[in-house]
């Protein structure tokens, strides 16, 4: 596959104010599994490199399943072309396996250092110097990195079997979200609430199988519009 794996990503541009279309047009990239913006290099979500080949998650887990499959394919395993294929497939999800878990471990060792300057800010205490190096976020920024890696963390738990449904994956993620809006003072926190609560409703759509997972996320897609709309209006309203 080579460096023709290389994702095609959308890129999102961030504003300073930060307004809820653009919010919930990164959590729709989050819960669609494409690469979401201001995360750094191999988070979950997020295109990852090994040894020149670049990709997502999920395009190395697909890249694995094809060559396996192809092995399989042949019944001669000792011609030299099962034989070749066989170990394509190995090092293929051995290298899906290594991406997997340097995504959780970044996520892991990103929230943990957002979680730390966010206390010593409290505390009033002073940042380590690295951190002071790095350009501040605006509260807004760093709310929804918070949300989209509480969304991604949870969503891959789910596909790993430590969560057992959709709703629970929902569940998982929503107090962070909440969380991480009230710590940026976000002026509509119902609207987020609303979308915590019709999340779950959908998720357990999807768990009762009267929608698939495709449908939900075109009905995601209609909650986004809806709560975009609903900001829009508010807005309109305070000028």
């Amino acid at each position: 596959m080579g460096a023709s794996m290389i994702a095609k990503l959308d890129s999102i541009a961030l504003r300073a104010a930060f307004p809820i279309k653009m919010l919930f047009a990164i959590v729709f990239v989050a819960v669609s599994g494409v690469a979401f913006a201001q995360t750094p290099p191999c988070m979950p979500g997020g295109s990852c490199c090994i040894n020149g080949t670049c990709g997502t998650l999920e395009q190395f887990k697909r890249n694995a399943t094809i060559v396996c499959l192809q092995a399989d394919a042949i019944e001669n395993k000792s011609l030299p072309q099962s034989i070749e294929l066989a170990g394509r497939c190995t090092a293929a999800q051995i290298m899906a396996e290594r991406v997997e878990g340097t995504q959780q471990a970044n996520a892991k060792e990103h929230q943990q250092a957002l979680d730390a300057q966010r206390k010593l800010r409290e505390m009033g205490a002073p940042l380590p110097q690295q951190a002071l190096s790095q350009p501040p976020q605006d509260a807004m920024v760093v709310a929804q990195n918070e949300m989209v890696a509480a969304i991604a963390e949870c969503r891959n738990k789910r596909i790993n079997g430590e969560l057992k449904s959709f709703v629970a994956s929902a569940e998982c993620a929503n107090p962070r979200i909440i969380q991480a809006f009230r710590r940026a003072n976000y002026r509509y926190m119902d609207l987020i609430e609303d979308f915590n609560t019709k999340r779950l409703q959908i998720s357990e759509r999807v768990d009762r199988r009267k929608l698939t997972e495709t449908d939900a996320k075109i009905e995601t897609q209609k909650l986004f519009a809806s709560i975009v709309e609903a900001e829009r209006q508010r807005d309109s309203m305070r000028k």
